[in-house]
């Protein structure tokens, strides 16, 4: 039976170090394993909605790499879930570029006719070409998103980026700056 000598100064502390690591490793291996799978490369990213969308878009653009929004102003989840009137096209395009998350940002426009139906149609549409859905909550100084629009929302079973507290423009219902918001999201997105 040999002696165990004491090695140079380092050795201890780098030994415990590569426990230390080794700890780390399955831990971060336990936590990859249980969030949803992720394309490799940069984080595939889309934006769909109303007026919040075409505001946010450009903001959001400047912050994550690999983006792509579409928005239209006043229009409402009947009309993003039907093609109706304003979007003959709305999202057409998504199926081609296959973002791994899509933000929704919908719903102050339905007022009180909020249809779930139109609410669960867009996120069987988003997850049948293979992305997750994130439902952007329009910010907390908005009062127009009726209780119906909110329980629609709930009722999806998909998370959702928290209200802004960014302050609201004169109108009541547009932020001031989109900046902040975009900043918000994108901390939400990447976390």
């Amino acid at each position: 039976m040999g002696v165990r000598r004491p090695g140079p100064a380092w050795e201890a502390p780098l030994l415990a170090g590569a426990g230390v690591l080794g700890v780390a490793g399955v831990v971060a291996a336990i936590v990859a394993a249980r969030r949803p799978s992720v394309p490799a490369g940069p984080l595939r990213v889309a934006l769909i909605g109303d007026s919040y969308a075409v505001g946010l878009g450009p903001a959001l653009a400047q912050l994550l790499p690999t983006f792509q929004y579409e928005g239209h102003v006043g229009t409402s989840t009947q009309q993003w879930a039907t093609h109706a009137v304003a979007c003959g096209a709305c999202g057409d395009w998504i199926a081609a570029y296959r973002p791994a998350v899509t933000l929704v940002s919908l719903g102050v426009n339905d007022g009180d006719n909020a249809d779930p139906a139109n609410y669960q149609a867009i996120v069987d549409g988003l997850r049948s070409v293979g992305s997750r859905v994130l439902w952007v909550e329009p910010p907390a100084a908005v009062r127009t998103p009726t209780a119906r629009v909110r329980q629609a929302i709930a009722s999806l079973g998909v998370p959702t980026v928290p209200a802004t507290s960014t302050p609201v423009a004169a109108d009541g219902v547009h932020p001031q700056q989109y900046g902040p918001w975009a900043r918000e999201i994108a901390r939400y997105l990447l976390s």
